[in-house]
C-alpha cells in the first residue's frame, strides 16, 4: 500500500498512469465509442479526404474511412500485440533466466552465449527476415513473432538478480535445510525477481508497440484491412502537405502511449529502488 501511495506521489509516473488508463479504456471500448466501421467506406464516389469536423473529428482518409474510428481499433490492436507479446516475451525470458542463474556451470555458459548470439543481431533486422519468410503474416503470428524475439534481455536481468540472491543467506539456510530446488525456485527466487521484471516488462511494452507501428508502416505487420495506427501513418505519408491529419492523429496516440509506459517504469523503478526508500 505505501508503495502505491509513493508510486502515486510521483508527478510523472501519476501523468503516465493516467495515460495509459485513458488509452486503454478507450481501446477496450472501441466498439462503444467509435461511431463507424473501422472498415467502413462511407464516400468512396468522393475519393478525397475530409479534413476533421464535428461529424468526423479526426477527418477521412482517401478511402473515406473515419480515422477516429480507425485510431479506436488501431489502439486496441497495438495494445494487444503488445501486452500479449510481452506476456510470452516475460514468461520465456524469466524462466530462462532463472534457470540458467540457479544451475550456473555448462548449462549457464551455454544458455548466456546463446542469449549474446541473439542479442548480436539488430532486432528490427531479424524481425524484417523472420516475417519476409511469411506470406501473410496475422495478429497470432505477430505477436508470436515479437514476443519470441524480445525476452533475450530479460533473461539476463532475471540471470543477474538470481545469481545475486544465491550468495544471500537465506538461500544458504533453504539448502541447509534439504529444500529442494523446485521450491526454492517458486517460492524463493522467483518472488524477488518480480519487481525487476515489472519495470522491464512495462518498458518493453511501450518498445513493442513501436516496433509493430514500425513493422505496419513498413507493410510487413498488421495487414489490411485491420486497422494499425503504423499502416494509417504509411497511408498518409504521401499527403502530409494536403491531408496531415491522416498520419497526425495515429502518431500522436503511439507518442502518447509510449511515453505513457516510458513515465510508469521510471516511476515503477524508483518506488522500487531500496536507496529511495
Amino acid at each position: 500500500m505505501n508503495g502505491w501511495r509513493r508510486l502515486l506521489r510521483n508527478r510523472r509516473t501519476a501523468v503516465g498512469i493516467g495515460v495509459i488508463v485513458f488509452l486503454v479504456t478507450a481501446a477496450a471500448l472501441a466498439p462503444l465509442l467509435a461511431s463507424y466501421s473501422p472498415s467502413a467506406q462511407l464516400d468512396i464516389t468522393s475519393g478525397r479526404a475530409l479534413p476533421p469536423s464535428l461529424l468526423h473529428p479526426f477527418g477521412t482518409d482517401i478511402f473515406s474511412r473515419d480515422l477516429l474510428s480507425r485510431v479506436l481499433y488501431g489502439a486496441r490492436i497495438s495494445l494487444l500485440i503488445a501486452f500479449l507479446s510481452m506476456l510470452l516475451s516475460v514468461t520465456i525470458g524469466t524462466g530462462v533466466g532463472l534457470v540458467s542463474g540457479m544451475f550456473g556451470g555448462i548449462l549457464d555458459i551455454v544458455i548466456m552465449r546463446a542469449v549474446d548470439a541473439a542479442l548480436a543481431i539488430p532486432r528490427v533486422f531479424l524481425l524484417l527476415v523472420v516475417l519476409a519468410l511469411w506470406e501473410r503474416v496475422d495478429v497470432v503470428g505477430l505477436i508470436t513473432i515479437l514476443g519470441l524475439t524480445s525476452w533475450f534481455g530479460t533473461s539476463r536481468i532475471v540471470r543477474a538478480e538470481v545469481l545475486s540472491l544465491m550468495q544471500r543467506d537465506f538461500i544458504a539456510a533453504t539448502r541447509s535445510l534439504g529444500i529442494g530446488r523446485g521450491r526454492v525456485l517458486l517460492h524463493h527466487l522467483l518472488p524477488n525477481v518480480i519487481a525487476p521484471i515489472g519495470v522491464t516488462s512495462t518498458l518493453g511494452i511501450g518498445q513493442i508497440i513501436l516496433i509493430e507501428a514500425g513493422l505496419s508502416y513498413l507493410g510487413v505487420g498488421v495487414q489490411e484491412p485491420t486497422a494499425s495506427l503504423g499502416r494509417m501513418m504509411q497511408g498518409g505519408s504521401s499527403m502530409l502537405q494536403t491531408a496531415p491529419w491522416i498520419s497526425i492523429f495515429p502518431g500522436l496516440i503511439i507518442v502518447l502511449t509510449v511515453i505513457g509506459f516510458s513515465m510508469l517504469a521510471d516511476g515503477l523503478r524508483d518506488t522500487m529502488d531500496p536507496r529511495t526508500q
